[in-house]
């Protein structure tokens, strides 16, 4: 109960961006040589994130790409291409710098953070991996709680401390992803629970299961939202029935990353299912987040949709590794500085007469 306790602590330090803020920005694009609204979805993103950090240098722009890493007990139903062992190969190979996320990482001069929470494999102490093992993998949520309350609290806390620590603290912006063995079928469960779809509607192909293998995990994902008895009102309590180490960890992050007034970028399916449960915890946090892009997966739509947000992407991908949210990393920055470098109408020498109207 004292952890829980700290959550509120925490949630109550999440406050709504400055409206002065908002203001300033507006006022510097109305007198640059920028038209108002021809960015697009990007104005909308440039003016939130430079309302959040209005101190940016565009061309020292510090982004930070977070990949929470976690393997789920309902992977043994077989609801995957891979086995679970998979989850902690890839973690390796991205602490090795040989992943796809690195490739885009070094591309857009970002630095990565990868993060075990709670892979099956033992992975020996590596300088490249940060350690938050809550377990070695969850539960089968097709036959009980993926996990008791007291993880979940821990593991939200812990990716809230890691957003104040000393290497990622004085990001400018922020990208959250993740990976792990099974967690689409999490994220279905959860999708089904609160936006209230039937699994028909939010079980996908994952890594690119059989139509049969389909239709079993939307069996699986059937039997878990019966057998679970599931306080729909309570965030902490849907991760415990259904939710993945590495799901806890993400909500953590976006929750983090809110506090401590850094605009996030969350990636597809699986994590924005983790951002509409750390809304839940708090609805201010939306202002402090970015849907990065449209998941192939189906159910990803309907996260969004209560989210109640754009996604700035829309290229069926489906790769996981926070790889969506980096892509859109250089995209912002260049909108950012756009609003920042840009002259301003007077320095241009343009006047009323240069209009036709």
């Amino acid at each position: 109960m004292i952890q829980e306790d700290e959550i509120n602590i925490y949630l109550k330090k999440i406050k709504p961006i400055d409206h002065m803020a908002k203001r300033r920005i507006m006022l510097k694009e109305a007198n640059s040589l920028k038209i108002s609204g021809s960015l697009g979805k990007l104005d909308i993103i440039a003016k939130q994130v430079l309302a959040i950090k209005e101190k940016i240098e565009p061309h020292n722009f510090k982004k930070t790409i977070i990949v929470m890493a976690g393997d789920h007990g309902v992977a043994s139903e077989c609801v995957s291409v891979f086995k679970s062992n998979v989850t902690s190969k890839l973690l390796l190979k991205i602490s090795e710098g040989k992943a796809p996320i690195n490739a885009i990482a070094n591309t857009i001069g970002a630095q990565l953070i990868p993060v075990d929470m709670g892979v099956d494999n033992f992975i020996d102490s590596h300088p490249n991996i940060i350690n938050m093992k809550l377990g070695n993998s969850t539960n089968n949520i097709s036959k009980g709680p993926a996990m008791d309350r007291d993880k979940v609290i821990k593991g939200i806390l812990s990716g809230i401390k890691l957003i104040s620590s000393d290497i990622i603290i004085n990001s400018d912006i922020l990208a959250v992803g993740e990976i792990g063995i099974g967690n689409t079928t999490s994220a279905s469960a959860i999708t089904s629970l609160l936006c209230n779809i039937s699994p028909d509607e939010t079980v996908g192909q994952g890594t690119g299961i059989s139509i049969d293998t389909q239709k079993r995990k939307k069996e699986i994902v059937r039997k878990s939202l019966i057998i679970n008895r599931i306080n729909f009102d309570d965030p902490i309590d849907v991760l415990a029935k259904l939710g993945g180490y590495e799901i806890v960890g993400v909500v953590g992050v976006i929750l983090g990353a809110a506090i401590n007034k850094i605009p996030i970028v969350v990636d597809g399916f699986i994590s924005s299912v983790a951002a509409l449960l750390a809304y839940k915890m708090s609805q201010t946090v939306s202002e402090y987040m970015i849907i990065s892009h449209l998941s192939a997966e189906p159910g990803h739509k309907y996260i969004i949709r209560e989210l109640r947000k754009s996604p700035l992407l829309d290229l069926g991908m489906r790769l996981g590794q926070a790889s969506g949210a980096a892509f859109t990393l250089p995209l912002i920055e260049s909108a950012c500085a756009v609003y920042l470098k840009s002259a301003t109408i007077i320095e241009s020498k343009i006047k009323t007469e240069d209009k036709n109207i």
